[in-house]
């Protein structure tokens, strides 16, 4: 039997915060001034911050009216995203943050300047307090030979590394910080390596990863096949290549 259960507004707003809950709202959503002073004096503060923000994007004669309304709705339990509550409204005592929760990073190059210079465009947008995701497969798998530089890769996994310190770093700063997503396809000669990198005690702890499936994969699960781990290489550096890193056949493997 199904039954529904209807609160009264009052009913709603007589539900202490718990103190976990007021703990992360002074950390990280309450606004502050420069020397620490507290300009959010409560968490109604912060719903009426919000709201005034967000209503003021309408038309003059619209505002009050939505003011109201998205004051209404944050008492009673509307949750902005993250970098909304934060931010909004908080422009002239933090104008390089940013109302943008999640951004998606420009394709990463399989080359040294654009691997580097993708982290400094993602410790710019996580400095504004953004999200950031990527996908780290475009990367050539660990011991693939560099031409350029007549020497083998040390794979997608340690330049992994290199964002999740770069993140620790920025967000140490402190305030609503940004998050990471990194994303790896199935097919890639590393996927293994992926998906067992959090394994390791403390490395990639600024991540959430996700492995790209495909209806390949399942198909070849479903049916007990093998399945091609492959990355695409030039002709001259096919020789050069470890055998299991031009093309290996993986049997299907519990991914725990």
């Amino acid at each position: 039997m199904n039954s529904v259960i209807k609160l009264d507004h009052k009913d709603v707003d007589a539900i202490p915060f718990q103190e976990a809950s007021l703990d992360i709202w002074d950390k990280k959503y309450r606004l502050s001034a420069k020397d620490g002073t507290p300009i959010d004096l409560s968490m109604d503060d912060t719903y009426k911050r919000v709201a005034r923000a967000l209503a003021d994007v309408e038309q003059p004669a619209a505002r009050e009216h939505w003011y109201e309304r998205f004051v209404w709705a944050l008492r009673r339990g509307a949750i902005p995203a993250g970098r909304i509550t934060s931010n909004a409204g908080a422009t002239q005592h933090k104008p390089a943050t940013s109302t943008i929760n999640c951004t998606v990073s420009g394709t990463i190059s399989d080359s040294m300047d654009d691997i580097l210079g993708k982290v400094h465009e993602a410790g710019l947008t996580l400095k504004a307090g953004c999200g950031i995701g990527y996908e780290f497969s475009t990367l050539r798998p660990r011991g693939a030979y560099v031409s350029g530089a007549g020497a083998y890769t040390s794979g997608p996994l340690s330049f992994m590394d290199i964002y999740d310190k770069m993140c620790f770093t920025v967000s140490s700063a402190g305030g609503r910080r940004g998050a990471q997503m990194g994303t790896f396809d199935v097919g890639h000669p590393d996927a293994i390596e992926f998906i067992r990198a959090k394994r390791e005690n403390g490395r990639l702890r600024q991540f959430n990863l996700s492995l790209l499936i495909t209806d390949e994969f399942m198909q070849a699960v479903r049916e007990e096949r093998d399945w091609q781990l492959a990355f695409p290489l030039s002709r001259k550096e096919i020789p050069a290549m470890p055998r299991a890193s031009c093309g290996a056949s993986a049997r299907r493997t519990p991914a725990t």
